[in-house]
C-alpha cells in the first residue's frame, strides 16, 4: 500500500503558521492591554490618595499649585491610558476577527485533507481488492490443470 500525499500540505503548514502568528499577536495584544489597565488603576489610586491628603493641615499657595498641578497630570495621563486601552481593544478586534477567519481557513483545509484521504482510502482498498482478485484467479486456474 502506498503512502497517502496532500497535494496541499505546504499550504496548510502555511495556514498554520499564520494562525499560531495571529494567536502570538493577541496574546501580545491582551498584555499590553492588562499592562495599561493595571497602570491605569495605579493613577487612580494616586489621584485619590492626593484629593484625600489635600486638607491636612495648613498648605501654602505654592504647595496647592504643586498639588493641582500633580493631579492634572495624573488625570491627563489617565486619559492618555485609556485611548491607549481603547486602542489596543480596537486592534485586538480586528486580530480576532483575522483569526477566526484563519481559524476557518484551516478547517476547510483540514475538511479537504479527509476528504482526499478518504478518496485515496477507497482507491486503495479497490487495488487491493483487484490484486486479492487477480490471485484468487490465478490459485482457481491453477487447480483446474
Amino acid at each position: 500500500m502506498s503512502k497517502f500525499h496532500y497535494k496541499f500540505e505546504s499550504i496548510k503548514k502555511v495556514k498554520e503558521a499564520l494562525e499560531k502568528k495571529a494567536q502570538k499577536e493577541i496574546a501580545l495584544i491582551d498584555l499590553e492591554i492588562k499592562k495599561n489597565e493595571d497602570e491605569y488603576k495605579i493613577l487612580t489610586e494616586k489621584e485619590l490618595k492626593s484629593k484625600k491628603n489635600f486638607f491636612k493641615g495648613g498648605i501654602s499657595a505654592a504647595e496647592l499649585k504643586f498639588k493641582k498641578n500633580y493631579e492634572l497630570s495624573l488625570r491627563n495621563q489617565r486619559m492618555i491610558l485609556m485611548n491607549q486601552i481603547k486602542i489596543l481593544n480596537d486592534k485586538r478586534k480586528l486580530k480576532m476577527d483575522e483569526l477566526i477567519q484563519k481559524s476557518k481557513e484551516q478547517k476547510i483545509f483540514n475538511t479537504l485533507e479527509e476528504n482526499y484521504f478518504e478518496i485515496f482510502r477507497k482507491e486503495q482498498d479497490k487495488i487491493e481488492l483487484e490484486q486479492i482478485n487477480e490471485i484468487a484467479t490465478q490459485k482457481f486456474v491453477r487447480q483446474e490443470k
